[in-house]
């Protein structure tokens, strides 16, 4: 018999008993005559009451040896002797050390017995406190056990056996074991015996039921007939049985259809009997059927509104009226009938709850749900198919909108029902009655709004071919109207009908926008991130076939105007030059437009990603939670709602991802997503890389007309400059000459208009926000100058001559040292002066670009004009000398660097060469150097001209 001596020392992790705790209950003469027994059980006594509990902190063994030492005092082989050759075996100090020693262990020793002598009185009187409670206890055990022995005793005695041997033996076990099988022998006989009497009985019964239409009854008798069956199944005749059996249930389940169609047909009113077939149909084990005649029944006013719509009338009179007006009736009633859905399912809510239970609601729910659109399907699909084709080939005028306008509501009406099925599923789960964690359920959803879209999958999966069709019938219109604003333009028709096309122009240009951004609006909805690469690139071939419009309309003004150079080299004026500055700040605008544009399809690619990458999520989190789909087995609670943009990830990654790799394909759709998105380090853009191209032939298109219009005037005069007859005039007698061989009237022209130039660039430039515009395509405005290079340089017949050489000629820069004289600025020459603002700086650095490159392309013309001089005189050569140096001080006063370009200066030190000079100076050239070779092949054209041999 345990005492638990903890009830009164109040240490409940011990329990010792009085036999354990006797030998330590020491006796005080034993502590004086064998103080180390004493020493030793008292040390015992605190390990064991008190394990936690130290002596003192000069007791605690700090080494090996002072271990032993303590493992020594517990072992029950102590003895003196053996503790003092311990303490001492290891110490090899002289005798002094020793005494000192054994001084400090007799000292340690004695605080340590001290300390166990006070624990000892302390217990013995705690346990002097308890020994009364426990003597107490024993006595009450004591008499429990006497009874349990009288029991036992006369148990034996009544169930005693005798071997073969004679010898007793107890068989209490052997009965108990023999009773337990006999009572289930017995109720399996009872059940047995039971059946087979009732069986006719009961086979009887049902016949009379049935004929007074007492399905309860006839039901709980052929339930008895099942459970007898059971019972019955060792037995002869099981065939027969499970016949008639199903003979009954064939017979209950006909006469409860009736009643079943009835309680249907009448539940709108009374849900009584539905109710009533309901507990029928569950005792019959027969739910499953129930349910599906109920499912199909509910939907039946829906599907009547459906066909009840009438489709549109396909004949050939009528087709392209009345059947654009039926189909967009279509699409504009489909969402009332959605509405009409929404509202049943509402009602089926409580209806379900009502007659199936709570639990079973949410169930119910999507059965119903997926009957509403089974049989319609097929007309459904049709009735898009007649409002547009999935063919681009065949299809109509914003046919496609009304699809996307459709499948937008279809969004709309499955979140909407997500909604209401989720809600009846949360009401059971917070009441504490649900068992499941939902992911079956979202399931379920799942596979029903898959059939409810089911007809827009091929519209979706051939979105890029439909998208590129609706915006090129949505653009035709925008392209006819470009191409009427520049048809009766010219010169003829004066400078209003030039400045009403560039304004028509202008407001045409940004038109292509909202379509694109329609476009990326019906790929977010239709593709729902999916197929981004041949979405992106429709798009771009909407924005690359508009600038084209563009170009080739820019390009129409321009040859327009040109038609009749001279007509407009008369009527020039610098609001020419504004118009086509218009357009050039035009064609920067729509620039800066496209950034925007492709700014706003970064952020809309970023946030469709983060989409796919939440659904991902949701989709793991279902797949876990059907491995484990008990409610409190996992942490997923099914979603209270999904948006417009929820449901359609699900949709759009079943019908345009990967279908054999689901969650590769979308792996790979938001890693492309996430790529195209982020902005690149050079700051090009990757998005429309054909638009980016089309943006700088616009461009071009702009320098081209602003060129042509400016140029017209040196054109003009320059058109006969090789065969003037100053170039082969004889020396003379001239009253004149007194005065020097003056510039003549070609040049004074042309150096007037270039003059003229910069007043006609300053009204455009001084707007900051114009000029803005204007410098997001100034890239390569001196490519408008190399043809008159090319020509000039093919005229002198430069050999070998590449496009860098025709470049390094033109610019001027690398022949500065080639040349007998030059007169250009240089960057300090044409600095600006200190104290001009901003906003000036920025003026004049746009103009002065303009003039560098009207003043390259007349110096290139009036160079292969004189390379095509039949001759020239010393007079011609005077005269030649004289406009290029009239040319040297307009250029000059125009400021700009490179300008007069060093060739200029230089043919007019050639023109003033003798024979002599001008053939020594071609033979220094260095024919091996390309652009000395080239420098040569210009001035052995001028020897030829002066008709000087040069070998």
């Amino acid at each position: 018999v345990l005492i638990f001596a903890h009830q009164a020392l109040k240490t409940p992790q011990y329990t010792l008993t009085i036999h354990t705790l006797k030998p330590f209950c020491l006796k005080s003469e034993e502590t004086q005559q064998q103080p180390n027994q004493a020493l030793r059980k008292g040390l015992l006594i605190q390990s064991l009451l008190f394990p936690t509990m130290s002596l003192s902190t000069s007791t605690v063994p700090s080494n090996p040896a002072e271990d032993r030492l303590s493992s020594m005092l517990s072992s029950p082989n102590f003895s003196v002797a053996s503790y003092l050759n311990l303490a001492l075996t290891s110490d090899n100090s002289s005798p002094e050390q020793l005494q000192r020693r054994m001084a400090e262990l007799a000292l340690q020793l004695q605080l340590q017995t001290q300390a166990c002598h006070e624990d000892i009185g302390r217990i013995g009187a705690e346990l002097q406190a308890i020994m009364p409670r426990c003597a107490a206890d024993v006595g009450r055990l004591g008499v429990g056990l006497e009874g349990m022995k009288v029991d036992a005793q006369t148990l034996l005695e009544t169930t005693t056996v005798h071997n073969e041997e004679g010898e007793a033996l107890s068989g209490s076990l052997e009965t108990l074991s023999t009773l337990h099988a006999l009572q289930s022998n017995l109720s399996k006989t009872k059940d047995i015996l039971t059946a087979a009497a009732t069986w006719d009985s009961t086979i009887a019964s049902i016949s009379p039921l049935l004929a007074e239409q007492n399905l309860n009854d006839a039901v709980d008798a052929l339930s008895q007939l099942e459970h007898g069956e059971r019972a019955l199944q060792g037995m002869p005749q099981k065939d027969d049985r499970q016949a008639e059996i199903a003979k009954i249930r064939t017979q209950v389940q006909v006469m409860l259809q009736p009643q079943l169609n009835h309680a249907l047909q009448n539940m709108s009113s009374r849900l009584g009997p539905l109710q009533q077939c309901v507990a029928l149909y569950s005792k019959l084990d027969k739910m499953d059927s129930l349910q599906e005649e109920y499912v199909k029944n509910r939907p039946g006013e829906i599907h009547k509104a459906w066909f009840g719509f009438a489709p549109a009338i396909d004949t050939a009179a009528i087709e392209a009226s009345s059947s654009n007006n039926n189909d967009s009736g279509f699409i504009a009633w489909l969402p009332t009938w959605y509405e009409k859905v929404l509202s049943l399912l509402t009602e089926e809510r409580r209806q379900s709850s009502t007659v199936f239970g709570a639990e079973m609601a949410p169930e119910v729910l999507v059965l119903v749900l997926k009957e509403c659109f089974r049989p319609i399907l097929p007309s459904f699909e049709s009735r898009l198919k007649s409002t547009c084709s999935a063919d681009p080939s065949t299809m109509k005028e914003g046919a496609f909108e009304s699809i996307c306008t459709a499948y937008e509501s279809t969004l709309r009406f499955l979140s909407l029902a997500y909604e209401l099925i989720a809600a009846s599923f949360l009401d059971v789960a917070e009441s504490g009655n649900q068992t499941t964690n939902g992911a079956g359920l979202f399931d379920d959803i799942k596979e029903v709004s898959l059939q409810v879209a089911s007809p827009f999958a091929k519209y979706m999966q051939s979105f890029d071919q439909l998208e590129g069709k609706h915006s090129e019938m949505a653009t035709q219109l925008v392209s006819k109207d470009i191409q009427q604003c520049v048809g009766n333009v010219s010169v003829g028709n004066g400078l209003e009908a030039l400045q009403d096309a560039t304004e028509r122009l202008k407001g045409l240009a940004p038109f292509v926008f909202p379509l694109v951004n329609g476009a990326l609006d019906r790929f977010e909805l239709m593709s729902g991130g999916f197929l981004v690469g041949e979405a992106l690139a429709a798009v771009d071939q909407i924005l690359t076939d508009h600038v084209g419009e563009m170009v080739i309309s820019i390009r129409t003004l321009s040859a327009a105007m040109t038609t009749d150079n001279d007509k407009l080299a008369d009527l020039f004026d610098e609001q020419y030059v504004l118009c086509a500055m218009d357009l050039l700040k035009m064609a920067g605008k729509f620039k800066r437009d496209l950034g925007g544009f492709e700014d706003g399809t970064r952020k809309r690619l970023t946030m469709i990603a983060g989409r796919l990458e939440d659904h991902s999520k949701l989709k793991l989190e279902v797949e876990e939670a059907k491995l484990s789909r008990s409610k409190t087995s996992s942490a997923f609670t099914l979603p209270d709602s999904l948006s417009v943009v929820e449901i359609d990830a699900v949709l759009a990654e079943e019908f345009c991802g990967d279908q054999e790799n689901p969650e590769d394909g979308t792996i790979a759709a938001v890693s492309m997503l996430k790529r195209l998105s982020t902005v690149p380090e050079d700051d090009q853009s990757v998005l429309y890389p054909k638009t980016e191209d089309s943006i700088q032939r616009l461009a071009n298109s702009c320098h081209s007309f602003i060129f042509d219009v400016c140029s017209a005037v040196p054109k003009k005069q320059l058109r006969d400059m090789s065969d003037m007859p100053a170039w082969s005039e004889m020396s003379e007698a001239n009253p004149m000459d007194s005065y020097g061989t003056l510039p003549q009237q070609y040049v004074t022209l042309i150096g007037e208009h270039m003059l003229a130039l910069v007043q006609a660039f300053e009204p455009f430039a001084d707007d900051p926000e114009t000029l803005s515009l204007a410098n997001e395509v100034m890239d390569k405005v001196r490519d408008v100058a190399v043809q008159p290079w090319n020509e000039f340089v093919a005229t002198a017949g430069v050999i070998g001559s590449s496009e860098s050489i025709i470049n390094t000629l033109m610019v001027g820069n690398d022949i500065t040292g080639l040349v007998l004289q030059n007169s250009a600025l240089t960057e300090e020459d044409a600095a600006f002066e200190e104290g001009i603002s901003d906003a000036e700086k920025a003026s004049a650095i746009f103009c002065n670009v303009w003039l560098d490159a009207i003043g390259l392309a007349v110096t290139g013309k009036m160079l292969e004009k004189i390379m095509r001089f039949s001759q020239l005189t010393p007079k011609g050569c005077e005269h030649l000398s004289a406009d290029f140096n009239y040319l040297i001080n307009v250029f000059s006063a125009l400021g700009v660097a490179g300008h007069p370009h060093p060739f200029i200066s230089h043919i007019a030190a050639l023109a003033m060469f003798s024979d002599g000079e001008l053939k020594a100076h071609i033979d220094t050239r260095n024919r091996g150097d390309p652009i000395e070779g080239a420098l040569r092949a210009v001035e052995v054209r001028i020897a030829l001209l002066r008709g000087i041999s040069v070998d």
